[in-house]
């Protein structure tokens, strides 16, 4: 970077990704992003193929290629390109060991998932979003994302995040029902029919979840609860975000 660069390129899951983003944020070089771990979730939400040979073309071969400027999150000084989360989500990256991954692939989330489910605990977060706005809500999880991938095929958080939107999305799960979770999983992979076409029932996202966004956030929880960030835990409650609009600068 001291020599100057054109662009540069990470092969890797996402948090290699995030490891050589960080070094370049606010910065006028861009990342190429070659999806080579087992979750590839930065560049599913960028559409960035999963091939490599595809991947790489989006910059080889071209005099020009095309660029986009995302939003980054901030934890404190700790860059983030997904989410941080405390309670369910983090008890889920920290069951879903190297082993599970090495066996499983990204199905071990899946097997954590159903693990955490179980053994959540209620715990109320006190929210103050940009300065004002105080919230306190009780919940098996609080979430504030950057993107909306979850990293299984369309499934999102909310069809509203967006990675570049200057904004990030602060969510709690307010229950840990198996069955309301599947529920709403499919929800939001957009399985809305029976196998004779009709319509689905689903439940009302606003019972099991609550939304809001924010530029600025402040969480506080008792007891304390430790916080995963893209996929590691090494932060705790309680702390502070904030989102760095258009901060990150990738090949697309």
């Amino acid at each position: 970077m001291e020599n100057g660069a054109d662009v540069v390129g990470v092969y890797g899951g996402d948090g290699t990704v995030m490891e050589v983003a960080g070094g370049l944020l606010e910065s006028n070089v861009p990342l190429l992003i070659l999806p080579g771990g087992t979750g590839n979730v930065v560049a599913a939400e960028l559409g960035i193929p999963e091939k490599l040979e595809r991947a790489c073309d989006l910059l080889c071969g071209k005099d020009e290629y095309r660029v986009r400027a995302i939003d980054v999150g901030m934890i404190g000084e700790r860059p983030f390109l997904l989410r941080v989360g405390a309670g369910f989500e983090s008890e889920v990256v920290q069951d879903a060991t190297r082993e599970l991954k090495d066996q499983f692939g990204k199905w071990a989330y899946v097997f954590a998932g159903i693990k955490a489910l179980q053994e959540s605990k209620e715990v109320r977060y006190e929210i103050k979003l940009d300065g004002d706005r105080e919230i306190s809500e009780s919940g098996v999880a609080f979430v504030v994302a950057n993107s909306g991938r979850v990293g299984f095929g369309r499934v999102a958080l909310a069809p509203e995040v967006g990675i570049d939107d200057g904004l990030l999305d602060v969510f709690i799960l307010k229950k840990n029902n198996l069955e309301a979770m599947i529920q709403l999983a499919r929800q939001m992979m957009g399985l809305d029919k029976n196998p004779l076409g009709e319509v689905l029932p689903w439940l009302d996202a606003s019972e099991l979840v609550s939304h809001w966004t924010a530029t600025e956030i402040e969480v506080k929880s008792d007891p304390p609860m430790e916080i995963q960030v893209d996929g590691d835990v090494i932060a705790s409650t309680p702390t502070t975000m904030h989102v760095l609009p258009s901060a990150l600068r990738v090949v697309v």
